[in-house]
């Protein structure tokens, strides 16, 4: 997995590029469904989406029931990254729902966020890995184009990454999620905080202090920068 972390990684540091500032201070409302939405030569998250809805180009393709473009606004506060979908997602084709979705929603309103106001909740891999098994290589590199047009187009204030896969992906780290979570990072002058998946959280309730000192962590930094601006 080392390898194919480390693969990803490069792909996404030499993409960089295509990252670039200009942070509109209103927050404009999108619905990501499967029609496309953008003019020829114009990219747009409908189209994004709609790609992702009728992807072939690796075998989850096959396995999958509905892949996850995601949900939320451009501009948001915070842009939630998690790894992939999880069950009730895959059946759904519905971002973070279920226990874990119902948890993350209440994550958010301890820190006075609401997900269809001033979030955007996504996943690096689109489809859901049979038995949750960790992305191959030919996924990541099939499914890296899309996350880089999302960052593009979405624009987040601050990223919060949910879990070990997706923390390191985002902060080009191999250290485990224990270490990225106790320091804030940055990606294209974006500020990362890493915290665990509430999944995870759900299965070990001992991590629920660590996630709540990682929130405020988001909300501090949402409120300078808001004060900056």
């Amino acid at each position: 997995m080392k390898d194919q972390l480390s693969d990803f990684i490069e792909i996404i540091n030499n993409a960089k590029d295509v990252i670039n500032g200009g942070w509109k201070t209103e927050h404009e409302s999108v619905t990501i469904g499967c029609r496309p939405g953008a003019s020829s030569g114009t990219d747009s998250l409908e189209l994004i989406a709609a790609e992702i809805l009728s992807c072939v180009k690796c075998n989850l393709s096959k396995t999958r029931h509905h892949p996850l473009p995601g949900t939320g606004v451009i501009n948001p506060v915070v842009m939630f990254i998690g790894e992939g979908p999880e069950p009730d997602e895959d059946k759904t084709g519905e971002s973070f729902v279920g226990r874990a979705g119902e948890y993350l929603d209440k994550w958010l309103d301890a820190i006075g966020l609401e997900r269809n106001k001033n979030c955007f909740v996504g996943n690096i891999i689109k489809c859901r890995p049979p038995e949750n098994r960790d992305p191959h290589p030919d996924e990541i590199t099939a499914c890296q184009p899309f996350l880089l047009r999302q960052l593009v187009l979405i624009k987040p204030t601050i990223i919060v990454t949910l879990g070990r896969f997706a923390s390191q992906v985002i902060c080009g780290s191999d250290e485990g999620i224990e270490k990225l979570r106790r320091r804030v990072h940055q990606y294209e002058g974006i500020p990362v905080v890493p915290t665990y998946h509430p999944s995870s959280v759900l299965r070990n309730k001992e991590l629920r202090g660590a996630v709540w000192s990682d929130l405020k962590r988001v909300k501090e930094l949402a409120d300078e920068i808001g004060r900056r601006n």
